[in-house]
């Protein structure tokens, strides 16, 4: 869909600025080595991460090496190379655009590995738990001078923080903030107090920070001011505004 929107954006641009059909192919193309460095970024950061699981760091390898070649293999079989030259001058951006959309379809397969899954799932294989990822890819939260909390939706970086009841991970989750749409639709997990997508969506509810406990910051829930209750996150997630 994101694909669509783009290409039906960058078509309306060319109707209102004339641009050369180079230019359109460039700029086409521009998009797709953007993806093409998001996914070299995120693999290069799985073969930090993991470097110490040799097996894992093999078969990754190996899936790579076969995913370049599916891709080379898609694009052959959606843009044959006809003998009666059949495309028009447009062709170079549909094959960039879709270039693009399969690039950024195993961006978000990779991001598993980079964002880590959730302690004790049982189909977790290789994955490590968020506790484990020490990711540049994960973005966290912002405690300002008056210390309260606040996380927006970034597109370049992913997001997942807990609250639980308890100094422990193991404890009931009370709240969750996450980009993960399986994560926050429907509330999942459970959590007491929801699940959302970035602070702004709590409505009556917002975040405060009291103290740090070991691995953990005890942040009070406030509903209109109040406090109704305290929870725990992990502090690598969060950095004091400066």
């Amino acid at each position: 869909m994101k694909s669509i929107l783009t290409f039906v954006l960058l078509t309306l641009s060319f109707t209102c600025f004339p641009q050369t059909q180079a230019e359109m192919n460039q700029e086409a193309y521009a998009e797709f080595s953007t993806s093409d460095k998001q996914l070299n970024d995120i693999y290069k950061t799985i073969l930090s991460e993991y470097k110490t699981d040799s097996i894992f760091i093999e078969n990754l390898k190996k899936s790579q090496r076969i995913w370049i070649q599916f891709r080379d293999a898609e694009m052959e079989m959606k843009y044959p190379n006809y003998s009666d030259q059949r495309y028009g001058s447009i062709h170079p951006i549909c094959r960039a655009f879709y270039l693009k959309e399969l690039t950024d379809k195993r961006t978000n397969t990779l991001k598993k590995w980079v964002a880590g899954m959730e302690e004790g799932d049982a189909c977790n294989g290789s994955v490590k738990t968020i506790e484990e990822i020490g990711s540049p890819f994960m973005g966290k939260a912002y405690i300002t001078k008056d210390s309260f909390i606040w996380i927006a939706a970034n597109m370049k970086k992913d997001h997942r923080i807990f609250g639980y009841n308890q100094t422990d991970i193991y404890s009931k989750k009370m709240i969750l903030i996450s980009i993960f749409t399986n994560e926050v639709k429907n509330n999942p997990f459970n959590c007491t107090y929801g699940a959302f997508y970035e602070t702004n969506e709590m409505r009556d509810m917002s975040l405060k920070y009291v103290t740090t406990e070991d691995d953990f910051l005890k942040i009070e829930i406030l509903r209109e001011g109040q406090t109704v209750d305290t929870v725990y996150m992990l502090k690598k997630w969060f950095e004091f505004e400066k």
